[in-house]
């Protein structure tokens, strides 16, 4: 964390509260209704998806997958269980992957799981240590976009895959709704190039681009049903303003999602020749 920014570290501050609240059963039973998971994720992934991740990453017994921004677990745990490989977890906040390790041992998988508190940005491991990689809406959350892909670069093998979601402005926008999407947005969506062009300068080769906005749409819909069915737990839980600042919150980035000015898209790339 020394070389993150202030906002950075707000942000990693942030999300280490949230870690701390998803282990309370009303926010387990609203992210099961969401994502149809239940491992305290933090990112906009369904199990649907995650299983199409898997598929795309080619995961086996064999295989090693280092998940990236990992948080608590979700999807690298659920992958690692599902396909029997070798799951190394890494992020800053601690305290979300002390929570999956304790879910790979409730999912006994804790022999071939490995947690590591690390930034994405300087990853503490050899060139091409892995054979899959992915992470999820991570790079929306980063300022160093461009570094994290190169990093990812070098530790994969060859052969490998990296599979991962990311959430953008839409680009040709006007002033004031690039404005209204960067307020309805994660922290760090801004990105001085479009992916496809930071992909192709930091090594990768994208095999395919899924649009994954009408399904993002779904599920922040999901996420507003879900607190509002909740309601009550929730502002026992966290207070009565704080609750309802996040369901006004949630619609705020629903209607910048409806009008297309926000969007998710799932990308799978393999490494270019060096």
């Amino acid at each position: 964390m020394a070389n993150c920014s202030k906002a950075e570290r707000a942000q990693i501050a942030k999300f280490d509260n949230f870690y701390q609240l998803s282990i309370h059963d009303v926010l387990r039973r609203i992210e099961r209704y969401t994502c149809g998971c239940c491992y305290g994720g933090n990112s906009w992934t369904t199990e649907k998806q995650a299983s199409f991740m898997g598929q795309k990453l080619g995961l086996s017994p064999l295989s090693s997958l280092i998940d990236i921004g990992a948080g608590a677990g979700w999807p690298g745990l659920y992958l690692s269980s599902i396909s029997g490989c070798s799951l190394t977890l890494v992020d800053l906040p601690e305290t979300g992957l002390k929570l999956a390790a304790d879910r790979s041992i409730q999912d006994k998988i804790s022999e071939r799981v490995t947690t590591i508190v690390a930034d994405a940005a300087e990853l503490p491991f050899e060139d091409q240590s892995f054979d899959a990689l992915s992470h999820s809406d991570l790079l929306c959350c980063l300022f160093s976009k461009e570094k994290v892909l190169v990093e990812c670069r070098r530790i994969i093998r060859e052969q490998g895959k990296m599979v991962f979601s990311v959430i953008y402005i839409t680009p040709g926008l006007d002033k004031i709704d690039y404005e209204r999407a960067v307020l309805n947005s994660p922290d760090f969506i801004r990105a001085d190039a479009e992916y496809e062009t930071m992909l192709r300068e930091c090594g990768w080769h994208i095999d395919e681009r899924i649009d994954l906005s009408k399904e993002y749409q779904e599920t922040c819909r999901l996420q507003i049903e879900a607190d509002d069915l909740h309601r009550e737990e929730l502002i026992k839980l966290v207070g009565e303003r704080q609750a309802l600042d996040r369901m006004f919150n949630w619609k705020s980035k629903l209607e910048v999602i409806e009008e297309g000015l926000v969007k998710r898209d799932l990308f799978v790339c393999s490494p270019n020749a060096l």
